[in-house]
């Protein structure tokens, strides 16, 4: 799964929609005109639609903002999206592409048209949006596109490639989870069990575990021959997650 990504950097969700009257004036006969939501409303609706997977209803809700102004680069970036997640490659092209010939250095647009890129094996071009989001010097967020750009080298997959993006994602911002861990990862891999632990270490000072991470650092104890840290992780997973996978499989293999 492509890391986060900062889908509407512009459209921000309403959080409060106003306070109600309790109290009744005089009664009118004047029928009022529901207020039709902006296009930014539409946007977001259509987003959060889809993060739900209620896909029919995203589309509806994105063609109406399109329908709006067909040359809004959020509406078109999140159709992109929308399209890349119901299996249209060709329209979700279609609307990354319109996003991207009206704002060519739109990192929300190069973030999920890469993330599509990636997801349908095309590796090289993904790479090559992540990497121009992340170069862009108006870019406020460059740690999610080289966090991207390791994720999908880890598709090729090219663990050193990959662990040179998540530590220039980690020169952005240190509080990254997704880098740290994945460094993490590819440091057990490596056979390197002291710089995967300094990395685990790393990601719970700001971060809850999970299973994964928990099993990630019971094999790191076990790598090491640390009875003390694969205990120690044990532990925390049977603690808070007994019915895991992951706890099953640490029981399984003792």
């Amino acid at each position: 799964m492509i890391y986060f990504q900062s889908l509407l950097p512009r459209c921000m969700i309403l959080l409060l929609a106003g306070m109600i009257s309790a109290c009744t004036t005089h009664p009118t006969n004047q029928q009022t005109t529901p207020a039709q939501p902006d296009i930014n409303t539409l946007v977001t609706s259509s987003l959060l639609q889809a993060q739900q997977n209620k896909m029919s209803r995203a589309k509806i809700t994105i063609q109406r903002a399109l329908s709006l102004d067909a040359n809004h680069v959020d509406a078109n970036n999140i159709a992109g999206f929308i399209y890349g997640k119901s299996n249209q490659a060709e329209l979700a092209v279609k609307y990354f592409e319109k996003a991207l010939s009206i704002a060519p250095n739109d990192a929300s647009t190069l973030n999920n048209y890469g993330s599509f890129l990636c997801d349908y094996g095309n590796l090289q071009e993904a790479e090559k949006k992540f990497l121009k989001a992340g170069t862009h010097a108006a870019n406020p967020n460059p740690e999610i596109a080289y966090t991207n750009a390791g994720l999908c080298a880890l598709r090729v997959p090219d663990l050193d490639q990959a662990a040179d993006y998540f530590k220039t994602a980690l020169d952005f911002k240190q509080q990254n989870a997704v880098a740290l861990y994945q460094l993490a990862r590819i440091n057990l891999v490596k056979q390197r069990a002291i710089p995967a632990l300094e990395r685990l270490h790393a990601y719970s000072q700001f971060a809850a575990h999970t299973p994964q991470t928990l099993k990630l650092g019971i094999e790191i104890g076990r790598l090491m021959k640390d009875k003390e840290v694969e205990v120690g992780y044990f532990n925390l997973l049977q603690n808070e997650y007994p019915t895991s996978d992951e706890y099953q499989w640490a029981v399984a293999t003792m």
